[in-house]
């Protein structure tokens, strides 16, 4: 019996099939690789942090997509970020990033530490300790002219370039008020006064970016923004 003279063209094909497969997947992780080290290294210079900077591509075949101009979709976390006199810890979320620079819009999210808060307080005149519950800020410490022990419960509501922090409740005493009660009651004038709603401005946010919501969480006030279709925000305030 002759031997079949294409037995084997199956098997070299597939071998041939497997090996393109296997340069396919290699090429995509290296350029998947480099890439992410790029937008990283980009990241680092426009925020400029203490931490470190971790990108991800998260849409498949990243790396080959980029040979034909398209990142996908692109996620950068960045520790220690300075902005305002505070540090923050910033995620920013990029919906069909390009090798140019634009993207299709995303959203971001910046936490900003206790402390950091309580020190925005303090400057502000009120020396109240800031933490979260239920989404709400929860400030505590010795306020009023007679400094009493309090523990305040407060909202927070945004516009698109600042927030607004609202104490809506008063605990002392063993009893809880409501902030706007305080004025019919004896000696608490004062401790009403440094109750009023609090604002701070969101300054130098690149063009297309906006502030649309705020709450605490247990580990510090949560900042959430949304991000323009178009060129990727810098750190200063300008498209690029």
């Amino acid at each position: 019996m002759r031997p079949n003279p294409h037995g084997k063209t199956p098997l070299i094909l597939a071998a041939t099939a497997v090996t393109l497969a296997l340069l396919t997947g290699a090429t995509d992780l290296l350029v998947e690789h480099r890439t992410k080290e790029r937008v990283a290294a980009q990241a680092a210079r426009r925020l400029r942090p203490d931490g470190p900077v971790h990108a991800d591509l998260t849409t498949p075949l990243a790396g080959l997509r980029t040979l034909g101009g398209q990142v996908g979709d692109v996620e950068v976390r960045a520790k220690g970020v300075h902005r305002q006199h505070a540090v923050m810890d910033v995620t920013v979320h990029l919906e069909d990033v390009t090798t140019n620079g634009d993207s299709a819009g995303g959203t971001a999210t910046a936490v900003v530490g206790y402390d950091q808060v309580t020190r925005r307080l303090v400057a502000h005149g009120n020396g109240l300790t800031a933490g979260g519950e239920d989404g709400d800020l929860i400030l505590a410490g010795r306020a009023g002219p007679l400094g009493l022990p309090v523990t305040v419960r407060a909202t927070l509501s945004t516009t698109a370039h600042s927030f607004t922090i609202t104490p809506h409740t008063v605990s002392a005493l063993g009893r809880n008020v409501a902030v706007e009660d305080l004025a019919g009651l004896p000696g608490t004038s004062g401790l009403r006064d440094e109750l009023r709603p609090m604002t701070v401005a969101v300054t130098a946010l690149p063009h297309g970016v906006a502030l649309t919501s705020a709450h605490a969480a247990d580990d510090g006030l949560v900042l959430d923004f949304s991000i323009a279709a178009g060129p990727t925000p810098s750190a200063g305030g300008k498209a690029s």
